[in-house]
């Protein structure tokens, strides 16, 4: 019997880490979209980003190499987006997938808004995230837009 309580307690311990864990990669979703609406390029690029960073979607594929190249590809985006009204982009839903202790997958759908609030078209956007523990800290890798319906789910 005291076997069976010592392994529920240690599975509840693993359990609360593993959520802490996909709690923690989810927050820097937050924190990234947090940056990114404040214009912070250089805490995107030194902070949140782990270059080389590899994006991909419907545009094709490309590495970002260092921060600085992340800097420039920042400050294109907001070139383009202000001139479609951009005020800020707002998560309106994560979906965590831990695949390890030192990396995950984060689907965020979020939308891009003008000042009065009206989403850009499409309205709902997509996203996979990939992150990466490293030194403590989660790290965005790589990002993939993809199908609002084509959702990876947690195997």
């Amino acid at each position: 019997m005291r076997h069976k309580i010592i392994l529920l307690v240690a599975m509840c311990i693993a359990g609360t880490a593993i959520a802490d864990e996909a709690a923690d990669a989810g927050g820097k979703l937050y924190e990234y979209f947090e940056a990114f609406n404040a214009r912070d390029t250089q805490r995107v690029a030194n902070e949140i980003y782990s270059t080389p960073v590899h994006i991909g979607g419907g545009q094709g594929h490309r590495v970002l190499q260092t921060p600085q190249a992340a800097v420039d590809n920042l400050d294109n985006l907001y070139e383009v987006i202000k001139g479609r009204g951009w005020k800020e982009s707002r998560i309106s839903d994560l979906s965590i997938c831990l695949l390890s202790d030192a990396l995950a997958l984060v689907d965020t759908q979020y939308s891009r808004l003008t000042a009065d609030g009206d989403p850009i078209p499409p309205a709902l956007r997509t996203v996979l995230y990939v992150l990466q523990k490293i030194e403590g800290d989660w790290r965005i890798v790589a990002f993939y837009s993809h199908d609002n319906d084509k959702r990876p789910v947690c195997g």
